[in-house]
């Protein structure tokens, strides 16, 4: 990120990636190796900031949960590994997530730049978690021109760490974008018809 400022804040980068990832997913279970990696840091580093915040209390152990064929989601009885989430029943939570929203806003500049270097794209649009709705279908909708999907994939996972969460995007050929925007394409439209932040149109159809 261009200015962590919540890093600066706390004097230590890497906890605040740690508690930046967890507010940003305030209802998600974490591995050590998945905090590890959406923070953007190591194992051994994770598990040490977890102790710490598990101390302070903002921490807590987390329960995997099962969903059923019904729909219905129960908690599983046994956890191969660990696992941590924020601490619903802590004081400051709510304070602290709010917090962390204001001081960790999405870099425009930055989501854009990564993904033009990593292939032509024709269009990025914001939606889903970057606009506090994570029941959409995706979080990022790209259009590309020739692009290689690793290529792409690579750079927003690139980009996870920065953001603190995990980006789902749908990515698009630039005609087949445009065949969908003319069909009024369902995932098209559950993005279009919601809050949502066109970065980038080269299509000029947005």
């Amino acid at each position: 990120m261009a200015q962590d400022f919540l890093g600066k804040l706390l004097g230590n980068p890497a906890r605040a990636k740690v508690l930046r990832a967890f507010s940003l997913s305030p209802s998600e279970v974490f591995t050590l190796r998945l905090i590890a990696r959406r923070s953007g840091i190591s194992t051994k580093v994770a598990q040490k900031e977890i102790r710490m915040l598990i101390d302070l209390g903002i921490l807590a152990k987390g329960r995997l949960t099962i969903t059923l064929k019904s729909g219905r989601k129960i908690v599983a009885s046994k956890q191969k590994e660990p696992t941590w989430q924020l601490n619903p029943e802590f004081k400051h939570a709510s304070a602290i997530s709010k917090f962390v929203h204001e001081v960790s806003p999405v870099h425009h500049k930055t989501i854009v730049g990564t993904l033009k270097r990593s292939g032509r794209m024709a269009a990025i649009i914001l939606s889903g978690s970057f606009m506090g709705d994570p029941s959409r279908p995706a979080d990022l909708v790209l259009a590309a021109d020739g692009y290689n999907e690793s290529r792409i994939e690579h750079a927003i996972r690139k980009l996870e760490p920065q953001l603190g969460r995990e980006i789902r995007y749908a990515l698009f050929s630039t005609p087949e974008f445009r065949y969908r925007l003319t069909i009024q394409d369902r995932l098209i439209r559950d993005t279009l018809d919601f809050p949502h932040l066109v970065l980038l149109d080269k299509t000029r159809l947005l």
